[in-house]
């Protein structure tokens, strides 16, 4: 239980860090995307729910 838990904090913390700076680089997401994902099709759709929320990831 305790991995599902982190995982999504750090996903918080990622958009926080978003809305403060009103962007993200990929580096940013990257680092912040538990090792669990990693299909690309699977980090596309994260950065675009990142950019749905009016946060730019470059």
């Amino acid at each position: 239980m305790v991995e599902l838990i982190a995982p999504q904090s750090s996903l918080k913390a990622l958009i926080a860090k978003g809305k403060e700076q009103n962007y993200l680089t990929y580096a940013e997401v990257n680092d912040h995307l538990p090792e669990s994902i990693s299909d690309p099709d699977q980090v596309e759709d994260i950065i675009q729910m990142i950019n749905d929320m009016g946060i730019k990831v470059f």
